[in-house]
C-alpha cells in the first residue's frame, strides 16, 4: 500500500471526492438561499391574493348594493312620459306668486282707475 502510484490515485481520489463535497455544499447553499426565495415569493404572492380577494369582496359588495338602488331610478319609458308632461305644462310659463301678486295689485289698481274715471 505504500506504493507510490497507489498513494498517488489515493491523493488523486482525496482530492476528488473533496472537490464533489465543496461542490455539493455550494449546491446546498445555493439551494437553500433559492428556496428562502421562493418561499419569501411564495408570501408575497399569498398576502397579493389575499388583497385582490379583498378587493373583489369589496367590488361586489358596492355592486350588490348600486343592484339594489336600481329599482329606485326611472326607466327609460318613465322618463319620456316625465318628460312629456313637462313639455306640455312647461313650467317655465308659471309665474311666481311675488309676480301673480304684482299682476292682481296691478288690475286691480287698473280696475280701481277705470271705475273712478267712469265716475267723473
Amino acid at each position: 500500500m505504500n506504493d507510490p502510484e497507489t498513494l498517488r490515485r489515493l491523493k488523486y481520489l482525496e482530492e476528488k471526492i473533496s472537490m464533489f463535497n465543496n461542490i455539493l455544499q455550494t449546491i446546498d447553499v445555493t439551494t437553500r438561499s433559492s428556496l428562502d426565495d421562493f418561499k419569501l415569493e411564495i408570501e408575497n404572492i399569498k398576502k397579493e391574493i389575499n388583497d385582490i380577494k379583498q378587493e373583489i369582496n369589496d367590488i361586489e359588495i358596492k355592486i350588490k348594493a348600486i343592484t339594489d338602488q336600481l329599482s329606485n331610478f326611472a326607466t327609460t319609458d318613465q322618463l319620456k312620459i316625465i318628460n312629456s308632461i313637462l313639455d306640455y305644462i312647461n313650467p317655465f310659463d308659471f309665474v311666481t306668486k311675488k309676480e301673480l301678486d304684482k299682476l292682481v295689485k296691478e288690475k286691480i289698481m287698473e280696475y280701481l282707475d277705470n271705475l273712478y274715471n267712469q265716475k267723473s
